[in-house]
């Protein structure tokens, strides 16, 4: 199938191409995800996760320099801990070519917004959602969003792409009637906030519904309406579970796919991407640079062997004195202006610097690694590259030695029952001398005082005064 031209796109629109024009059997596929303004993002490919509308440990300007990730997905609870009219995010103006989101944030022009509700991994809310709004976790406690509200947001925030809010149940055990209502609520709410963009097409950007995970037999019906009622209005579909894109009808599989899920392992991305998944989540990326562990797996040149790690803890004694880079013949700034000892060094001071340089690195392979997939799907070795994959490196990331960067305590979860803190007094060790200093400047005695004058008394370098 033929590229369009982006020139010839509408300002808000989106055009997803697939190369091949056909799926397999096995729901591999390659395409190109097209929006006027952006780079076009070859698919399938992975989006970065952000804390606060940024990748954490990196800056946008070194984002643009040093990376190439193509897309990041930004959740707008990180940004209303007031109400949503009040939030700073929508009161800052804005020309009428720009977009309040990507100004707010400084994020760089090629690279995609994708916006939703709640964040990536996100957490468990103990409020229950209600009909007309969901439970959002914001940096001052647990919060309710409206619907209307949430239209309101991406209607002012003008994102690339914009995900359908949803009701999602991440309870374990799930009662029958709950999954009907969650099905019934979502689809209510695509309902809700398409409707506004009827009367102005082109004032909203592109929407990606959402498909809860249901049962088989609900996600059919689901879909099927979806299919019936809003095929013409939506631009692509979003989902939690990478199942999900193998159940999809007909008349839904030419949309683009985004899979918002947490894979724990290179292994879990490459089943996502046999199951048929575009642009998927990798908040594995951000969790290996703050564990202090480096990347090293490859899936053009799969070493031989078995239960060979996914990367390495620059923590490690042996790396204190080793002058090679991170990985030999990686061209990413980290391997090509530092090597191991340096890291090592940094991560073992705490220095900040350590994460950005590990997030540079990291993001670097995942990028090649996405990379060597496509080439893999386009020349037809993809399976069997993967099954030796699967064979030759472990199945989880290494374990790190570290404790990490510190870290927001409303961003990670709470176990309760006496819980200890997560981050360490920074200044508690400068507590003891700061008190001395203050007793020495008062110029009052003080028995450590005292002591010290009876020391010298002995010594005959003075007298103590009674």
């Amino acid at each position: 199938m033929a590229t369009p031209n982006e020139a010839t796109l509408p300002k808000e629109m989106l055009s997803f191409v697939l190369r091949h024009g056909e799926f397999s059997k096995a729901g591999l596929r390659l395409g190109q995800l097209i929006i006027k303004g952006r780079s076009p993002i070859p698919t399938p490919n992975f989006v970065g996760s952000t804390s606060r509308g940024v990748v954490p440990h990196v800056t946008q300007d070194v984002l643009s320099k040093t990376t190439r990730i193509p897309a990041v997905y930004i959740g707008l609870e990180d940004f209303i801990e007031k109400t949503p009219p009040k939030a700073p995010i929508l009161r800052q103006p804005s020309g009428k070519l720009s977009s309040k989101l990507r100004d707010f944030i400084a994020l760089p022009s090629d690279c995609v917004a994708i916006l939703g509700a709640r964040r990536v991994p996100a957490l468990d809310c103990p409020k229950q959602n209600t009909n007309t709004a969901i439970s959002i976790c914001t940096s001052v406690g647990f919060q309710s969003l409206e619907l209307d509200d949430y239209v309101k947001c991406i209607s002012e925030l003008q994102a690339d792409i914009t995900v359908g809010l949803a009701d999602v149940v991440t309870t374990e055990a799930i009662s029958q009637k709950r999954l009907e209502k969650s099905a019934d609520r979502t689809h209510a709410w695509l309902r809700d906030t398409l409707t506004p963009r009827l009367d102005d097409p082109d004032s909203q950007g592109p929407l990606f519904a959402f498909v809860p995970p249901l049962e088989p037999h609900q996600q059919s019906f689901y879909l099927g309406d979806l299919a019936d009622d809003y095929k013409k209005e939506i631009t692509g579909l979003s989902f939690l579970s990478p199942e999900t894109a193998a159940s999809l009808q007909k008349d839904l599989e030419a949309l683009p796919r985004l899979c918002l899920s947490d894979p724990s392992s290179p292994q879990n991305v490459l089943r996502a991407i046999r199951l048929g998944n575009d642009m998927i989540t990798v908040p594995l990326v951000n969790g290996a640079s703050e564990s202090g562990i480096a990347m090293t797996f490859f899936f053009d040149s799969i070493p031989d062997g078995q239960d060979i790690p996914l990367g390495f803890d620059l923590l490690a004694t042996p790396h204190a004195t080793d002058l090679s880079p991170l990985v030999s013949g990686c061209q990413c700034y980290t391997c090509t202006k530092h090597h191991r000892a340096y890291l090592h060094h940094l991560l073992s001071a705490k220095e900040m610097l350590a994460w950005t340089l590990l997030q540079i690195h990291n993001f670097h392979h995942i990028d090649v690694f996405f990379q060597q997939i496509r080439n893999a799907i386009e020349d037809g070795t993809f399976e069997e590259k993967a099954k030796a994959f699967s064979r030759a490196y472990d199945s989880e990331m290494p374990q790190s030695l570290g404790q990490g960067p510190r870290t927001r305590g409303y961003q990670a979860k709470s176990v309760g029952g006496g819980e200890p803190k997560r981050n360490e007094r920074a200044y508690g060790r400068l507590e003891e001398h700061a008190r001395k200093l203050e007793e020495a400047e008062s110029g009052i005695a003080t028995p450590e005082a005292e002591l010290d004058a009876l020391d010298l008394q002995k010594q005959g370098l003075g007298e103590v005064q009674q």
